[in-house]
């Protein structure tokens, strides 16, 4: 699968699950990441108890040299923050199968030499062709839609972390070579740095949060018997309830987990979005809720970019987003923070950058089915609505009301298991 480095509730961890994926510790790997892949990493716990946000960065990932993985995950919930580790570990471990792994005729193509086959030497496309890469891509798309999916079907079924009213977001990207494919699982987001005509860094969104309120994600919702109505102390935060009962309150309408929603309208299905990469890229910022919160699009973009050190790149956004909660929000709990900096370009020093062009990043084996955007993908505009928290109150992805569904063991074992957790947590920290 490559060399993987993930960060959780900023305990670091080392370990080796069965031998095939050799998560490493972030002190271990992050100059590593830094240097070769151009990641930079970063999370803090909020004030609202353990930190409930993880992440991951995999270099060759896949069995594809240079190939890269990142992503970010927001748990919420009583579990949130197993379903968030969980998931970090689990869905680069199906990706990395799905993209490796050879198909027989009938199945989506993913081999290599599929592949292969569309990533032709010359710009000359006929019809023919574009209809073929075409279908390629869309079958890529499928693929990866299938892994999410299968995820979310495994964690239902997984004996050790009760999902009723726990889950959590995705933001995921693979890049290779000159292509971006982002995939997004409700209200993390992606932005990328782009230079404009004048050379100044713009933001461009990749993708779109996922909130209950969209016109698209309200018309399934309710045509599954689910609500979508806010809370009258929070009137600017659209939530997704269950037909006959206030609970539990989510505040996105796509996620994995949170099974008492998944048939009153929340999927776990990610939009899947394409970026061909040009010389005036520069960088790509993953992050949870709790930076978007805080910082505009365009914010994120000028801290990243004026970073001295890439490798502290995101420790200074986090930093920068805690600082910007209790300016804007004093009375307010801090949410938990992470974000992920893959650079695009390699690094090169103040010297060089006068002389030296950055070259253009290799094309790898499978670029030939990336040739095209996802039709319907589009980015989002700048300008899109950020969500903010009301000053004084203390925003939850899920409010504390639970379905009346729930057995009297799983509210008094679970909860009290995880209140547990929680003071050992801030014990550690």
């Amino acid at each position: 699968m490559g060399i993987c480095c993930s960060r959780e509730g900023g305990r670091e961890e080392l370990e080796e699950a069965e031998g095939w994926f050799p998560w490493k510790h972030d002190d271990f790997l992050q100059e590593q990441l830094s240097g070769a892949a151009g990641v930079s990493m970063h999370t803090k716990q909020g004030w609202k108890g353990v930190n409930q946000d993880a992440m991951a960065a995999c270099q060759d990932f896949a069995g594809h040299k240079g190939q890269i993985f990142c992503g970010v995950f927001d748990g919420h919930g009583p579990l949130g923050r197993e379903v968030a580790r969980h998931v970090r570990d689990a869905l680069p471990a199906k990706l990395s199968s799905v993209l490796a792994a050879p198909k027989t005729e009938e199945d989506a193509p993913s081999s290599n030499a599929d592949l292969d086959s569309f990533d032709k030497s010359d710009d000359s496309t006929t019809f023919s062709d574009t209809s073929d890469e075409s279908q390629l891509i869309s079958s890529w798309k499928s693929l990866i839609v299938k892994a999410f999916e299968d995820v979310d079907q495994e964690l239902r079924q997984h004996s050790g972390i009760d999902c009723i009213c726990s889950g959590t977001t995705a933001v995921t990207v693979v890049r290779q070579g000159d292509h971006l494919i982002i995939a997004n699982l409700g209200d993390s987001r992606a932005v990328l740095c782009a230079r404009d005509s004048k050379d100044r860094p713009v933001s461009v969104q990749l993708t779109t949060d996922l909130k209950p309120d969209l016109p698209g994600e309200a018309e399934r919702i309710l045509s599954c018997k689910g609500r979508v109505f806010a809370m009258d102390d929070e009137p600017d935060v659209p939530r997704l309830w269950l037909p006959d009962q206030d609970a539990p309150g989510l505040a996105m309408a796509r996620a994995f987990g949170d099974f008492c929603l998944k048939n009153h309208g929340l999927i776990c299905t990610p939009e899947v979005y394409y970026r061909k990469l040009s010389e005036k890229d520069d960088f790509l910022v993953l992050a949870t809720d709790g930076i978007w919160d805080v910082l505009s699009n365009k914010e994120v973009v000028k801290i990243v970019s004026s970073a001295s050190d890439r490798s502290k790149a995101a420790k200074q956004l986090v930093d920068r987003a805690v600082h910007a909660w209790r300016r804007k929000f004093p009375t307010s709990m801090v949410d938990d923070c992470a974000a992920v900096c893959l650079f695009l370009k390699p690094a090169i020093s103040s010297e060089e950058e006068s002389t030296i062009k950055p070259p253009h990043a290799s094309v790898l084996s499978f670029t030939g089915s990336f040739r095209k955007a996802l039709s319907g993908g589009g980015e989002a505009e700048e300008g899109t609505a950020v969500w903010k928290a009301l000053e004084g109150v203390a925003r939850v992805n899920s409010v504390i009301r639970l379905p009346r569904m729930l057995s009297r063991r799983w509210r008094s074992g679970s909860m009290d298991e995880n209140n547990t957790d929680q003071e050992s947590s801030k014990t550690d920290h």
